[in-house]
């Protein structure tokens, strides 16, 4: 039986897991790792706090939205801080479903966590306060055959019974945080768009970066990620837990259409510079319906410190204060962005990336 002391919040997946202490790998296990406990979990949350939470007057969500590697993580610590936001944060963990309930039984024991950096190695620090991309569960767990396989990550368009529960849990994150506004940092939530824009006054934000830039950056994650799951298999399943299949010893390619998945070596350069183009391709091309909610950023430019990018992007969004550039800073270029790629594979994307630029602009 698990002790007193395992129930506390633990800390975010540091760049070495040995800060999880057996207990706590224990638990996410158990809480993280089978749908019978994700679906009691929520059921209890709802049971608790659910007319709480729907008695909540909800401004309009936003949802952070693209592929890794784009800015997402600082982009969204912005927003949360220029507005009355609620994110999951890693002090959900290992119960994001039931963030009330959780935040009760620990409240007492919840341990000091300092600042550390993440583990993508670049820079970024968190702590148990920060929003991070842990949405994903609850899609996982509402739907996960239909878009999720061992062949690749596929569109596909959530019931009107999940999209229901979803507002539920919206509502539920605002309660725990206390905030009228749901914000959402998840780059799974391009493999339905469209279910995501039904929902009432939601905007949808997709950072892009440099093509080349960013498949660089994805190619050095994917194989920073293989290196540390060999390390230490809690970080493989940690990921798998969360619903992160974008790189990694549990990669899933993208199918966004009726054609294959991504294909390729995703040890190459060729290989996520098609994944981006894909991607970026399949947001670009939504309909009429959903590009009216879409708003695209260019975070190489954001990154510059053009003020007046940030005060468009604010006015877009309706923030209550104004968004700082804390933290946005120039990606340096990187060395794997030189790599070889097909000609025919680099003008798809360059075309791509022209398209994007022009609609954030």
């Amino acid at each position: 039986m698990l002790s007193p002391d395992t129930l506390s919040a633990a800390p975010p997946v540091p760049a070495g897991a040995h800060a999880y202490r057996p207990l706590d790998r224990l638990l996410h296990r158990i809480a993280l790792g089978s749908r019978a406990a994700l679906e009691l979990s929520f059921d209890l949350e709802r049971a608790r706090h659910g007319r709480a939470a729907a008695a909540l007057p909800l401004r309009p969500p936003v949802f952070v939205a693209g592929l890794a590697r784009a800015g997402t993580t600082v982009l969204t610590q912005r927003l949360e801080a220029a507005d009355h936001f609620a994110s999951l944060h890693y002090a959900d963990m290992p119960f994001p479903l039931a963030p009330n309930t959780w935040a009760s039984l620990v409240a007492r024991r919840r341990r000091a966590v300092a600042r550390t950096p993440r583990g993508h190695g670049d820079g970024l620090e968190h702590d148990l306060d920060s929003a991070e991309a842990i949405e994903e569960v609850f899609w996982r767990m509402q739907c996960c055959p239909d878009y999720l396989s061992q062949e690749s990550l596929c569109a596909h368009a959530p019931d009107a019974a999940a999209l229901a529960a979803f507002g539920q849990f919206m509502a539920l994150v605002c309660l725990a945080r206390g905030q009228g506004r749901y914000l959402s940092k998840n780059n799974a939530n391009v493999l339905r768009l469209g279910s995501l824009a039904t929902l009432p006054g939601a905007v949808l934000v997709h950072p892009f970066r440099a093509p080349l830039e960013q498949a660089a950056s994805l190619l050095a994650q994917h194989r920073r990620a293989i290196r540390l799951a060999g390390q230490d298999r809690f970080r493989a399943d940690y990921m798998r837990w969360l619903g992160h299949h974008e790189f990694g010893l549990h990669r899933r390619p993208f199918r966004l259409n009726a054609g294959p998945p991504v294909s390729g070596d995703p040890d190459t350069l060729a290989y996520w510079l098609r994944t981006w183009s894909a991607v970026y391709r399949h947001v670009l091309d939504q309909p009429a319906e959903v590009a009216a909610l879409q708003c695209f950023v260019d975070y190489d430019r954001l990154a510059q410190g053009e003020p007046g990018l940030r005060v468009a992007l604010a006015r877009r969004l309706g923030l209550a204060g104004a968004l700082d550039g804390a933290g946005l800073r120039p990606p340096l270029p990187h060395a794997l962005a030189r790599g070889p790629v097909p000609t025919a594979d680099r003008n798809e994307a360059e075309a791509i990336h022209a398209r994007l630029q022009a609609r954030a602009a």
